[in-house]
């Protein structure tokens, strides 16, 4: 079964499609499996509304284990299973907290084996001086994905944003990579997000 990685900085969004790509593709109730870092799995059943209301926030860094769901991910007439991991955020530099630096090694330690990689890139905080904002870390990932079998990136609260040129701005930036505008809290762009696991599965 193939992995997809979430990954991107703390606040953009990954937890949120987590959660609602898993309703959008008809999950009511989800088993989460919640990877440590000392390698242990610890098994979760949620509702799904019960799980974005736990795991979801708009505190910094909230995700600080990698989050593990089993999807079907339609594809033509059938369905191909893939296996979803939420992540915690990655920052320019070294973290001073601990629990943050730790769990930053764990998603660059899982970020090794993925084979599809979906990289949350906020829009609507692109540039501005935020711990959310395009940095130089963003970068760092694009280039390393770019060598993996499946990479892109989802230009995520396209909803929030007025002037859409941001999203040509984005383009021109990583003028090498497949982008996909998207609202995870609106479910918009899902479909494309579901069409390009599927056939990358």
């Amino acid at each position: 079964m193939p992995n997809c990685i979430l990954i991107g900085k703390p606040n953009v969004g990954k937890t949120t499609l987590f959660l609602n790509f898993a309703e959008y593709l008809g999950v009511d109730t989800c088993e989460i499996n919640v990877l440590t870092d000392k390698g242990e799995v610890r098994k979760r059943h949620y509702a799904i509304d019960i799980a974005k209301n736990m795991l979801i926030g708009p505190t910094p860094f909230k995700t600080k284990e990698v989050y593990e769901i089993h999807l079907s991910i339609p594809v033509y007439k059938g369905t191909v299973n893939c296996t979803f991991l939420d992540t915690g955020g990655l920052i320019d530099g070294i973290p001073q907290n601990d629990q943050v630096r730790t769990s930053m090694i764990q998603t660059l330690s899982t970020l090794q084996d993925a084979e599809i990689l979906l990289h949350i890139i906020d829009v609507w905080a692109m540039d501005k001086n935020e711990i959310n904002s395009l940095s130089q870390i963003d970068y760092q990932i694009n280039e390393f994905a770019s060598l993996k079998k499946a990479y892109c990136i989802l230009a995520n609260k396209m909803d929030k944003v007025q002037d859409k040129r941001i999203l040509h701005d984005l383009k021109k930036k990583f003028p090498s990579t497949y982008i996909i505008p998207i609202s995870a809290t609106k479910k918009i762009g899902f479909k494309e997000v579901s069409m390009f696991v599927g056939r990358n599965s």
